[in-house]
């Protein structure tokens, strides 16, 4: 008689795989949040980048128009 057909080890397999099945189930889960976490990270330091990028341009277009404008001595 084989080990693997013995109705006892039948029984056991059926049962491991009884209890391992919902903890496959919770683990891609797992996965999936990491996935999620990767992807929003990826995107929040796409948009400081683009955000800085603009500021830098906004800053570099403000120093342009403060130095083209004729200095009047009016003010604070």
């Amino acid at each position: 008689m084989r080990l693997l057909s013995h109705p006892l080890v039948a029984y056991l397999m059926a049962y491991t795989h009884l209890r391992l099945e919902p903890l496959r189930r919770r683990s891609e889960r797992g996965a999936s949040a990491v996935e999620w976490a990767v992807i929003a990270g990826i995107t929040v330091a796409a948009a400081i980048g683009i955000g800085a990028l603009i500021m830098i341009k906004i800053r570099a277009g403000a120093a342009k128009i403060n130095q083209d404008l004729p200095d009047t001595g009016v003010g604070g």
